[in-house]
């Protein structure tokens, strides 16, 4: 049965059905469109210059050297002793102080010390209780001029999987490392894609989608990093590995889990290694393998900020967190640095509140700060601490001033030169000298030498030169083209 419809009344402003029916249709012709434009987004990479150069950085969290000068029983890590035999390596590497994850990779990125680049420590807060779990996750606060920053003023194209302190940065494809501080220090990929860039959140969500339930976190930044790779083939890739870190805290360094962890660390660094063959880049990819710091064993913890609160210079809840105070502090693991007002003078009354410390010679060391500016660390800090043979600082204000752990577990913070701390240089690819040991190495020198890698010569960059010894002669580069085959892909 059929029904006529009456005459549809016009809306308030004017426009008949058929005048909605071509708005409607005129809606729709730009979203496609717009699909279409996002489509060519993703189909082609940002203009720029198609060097055959490329550079892949993967940063293993917590590697100490010593685990491949000085390998324990089980350790294999077969993909990282082809690079070494295939390219150059360094014995140890000295790091920065405090010796954290986040000035330790902008050092990496700026070949600058934490005084200079800016991120001094991993937390970003120097007011007493507020925000103290917010770490240096934004790439504006970072003083120094970048790898990324570079590669852009070259024409070069970026990308980086939770690399620290890169959010916000100019990097083509960036996938940072970044949580939020009310659940703290757990995976969350929608709290992170709200910290990309739109269009890398739409083609990551389109060609990969979520991370699988229950899958490993290091696993994903590893399906991330070679989907960049073998879909964009970036000049320079970065990506930073944390579950070696983790195990480490838990369990110590040297550990069984730790030496699986590393194991498992080799592996993903293998399946990189494939992307880039699968990507047609192995013969023009020059690969760094680096850290950020060793670690230490620790048996115990030292609160110094039970002492502080006790003089009345820092306030704290029934639970020991600190609320506010006169002063703040921020805790490193291996060192505690104090910070007080320009001005004022309550230098006195710290010293003072921490001499039950200083008398149970529960430091190692004490800085002022006149030192902690010659040694490149935080200008503003006043004093710190830095903690003895197998302890660590924590951040409670509240209980005994010492506690034994139950379990042996593992630190890092201290001083660099502390023998445990220093970290790790693998270099391996076209470019790179074959079986080179060079040694005792700083860490300012990694990030000008990855700079010449990516083919850029800024003299202005970082505060040391390159390592030419890593480098073969022009002649030997252009002789040498592909890389070895035994040490790219398996």
């Amino acid at each position: 049965m059929s029904r006529s419809h009456p005459e549809l009344p016009r809306p308030k402003g004017g426009l008949h059905f058929r005048e909605l029916s071509r708005r409607r249709a005129l809606a729709l012709v730009v979203v496609v469109l717009c699909a279409a434009t996002l489509g060519l987004l993703f189909a082609n990479d940002p203009p720029g210059s198609k060097t055959a150069r490329h550079v892949l950085v993967i940063s293993v969290d917590g590697m100490g050297s010593a685990y491949y000068t000085q390998p324990p029983a089980g350790l294999q890590i077969p993909n990282m002793r082809k690079l070494m035999e295939h390219g150059s390596f360094a014995d140890s590497v000295e790091g920065v102080y405090p010796t954290l994850t986040y000035p330790s990779h902008t050092t990496l990125v700026t070949g600058r010390l934490p005084a200079e680049h800016g991120i001094y420590t991993n937390l970003s807060s120097r007011q007493a209780g507020k925000n103290p779990d917010d770490w240096f996750w934004f790439a504006n606060a970072i003083k120094a001029p970048t790898l990324w920053d570079e590669a852009r003023a070259h024409y070069l194209t970026t990308a980086s999987v939770a690399w620290p302190v890169t959010v916000g940065a100019p990097i083509d494809w960036d996938v940072p490392e970044i949580w939020d501080p009310a659940k703290g220090e757990v995976p969350d990929a929608m709290y992170v894609a709200r910290h990309m860039s739109v269009t890398t959140a739409a083609e990551l969500g389109m060609a990969l989608g979520l991370p699988p339930p229950g899958s490993e976190d290091d696993e994903n930044r590893v399906r991330l990093a070679s989907y960049f790779l073998t879909r964009h083939r970036p000049n320079l890739t970065l990506i930073h590995l944390e579950g070696l870190d983790a195990v480490q805290h838990a369990t110590g360094p040297g550990s069984a889990p730790a030496i699986a962890t590393l194991n498992r660390e080799d592996f993903h660094i293998g399946e990189l290694l494939d992307a880039v063959k699968t990507a047609g880049l192995d013969g023009s990819t020059d690969v760094f393998v680096v850290s950020d710091h060793g670690f230490l064993p620790i048996k115990r913890q030292i609160r110094p900020n039970v002492l502080l609160a006790d003089a009345g210079l820092l306030t704290a809840d029934s639970d020991g967190n600190v609320t506010g105070g006169k002063i703040a502090t921020v805790t490193n693991g291996g060192s505690f640095f104090i910070y007080w007002p320009e001005g004022t003078d309550f230098g006195t009354a710290v010293r003072a509140a921490l001499k039950p410390m200083t008398d149970q010679r529960l430091a190692y060391a004490v800085f002022d700060q006149p030192s902690l500016q010659r040694m490149g660390a935080d200008p503003g800090a006043r004093l710190a601490l830095e903690a003895p043979d197998g302890a660590e600082f924590t951040a409670r204000a509240a209980g005994a001033l010492v506690e034994p752990l139950t379990a042996p577990q593992g630190m890092h913070g201290f001083l660099a030169s502390r023998t445990g701390l220093q970290s790790a240089f693998i270099a391996c690819g076209p470019d790179i000298r074959v079986g080179v040991d060079i040694g005792h190495i700083q860490m300012t020198e990694i990030g000008p030498t990855i700079l010449k890698a990516m083919g850029i010569q800024d003299p202005t960059f970082g505060d040391r030169p390159p390592m030419e010894a890593v480098f073969k002669s022009p002649h030997d580069v252009l002789t040498s083209r592909p890389s070895p085959a035994g040490a790219f892909g398996r």
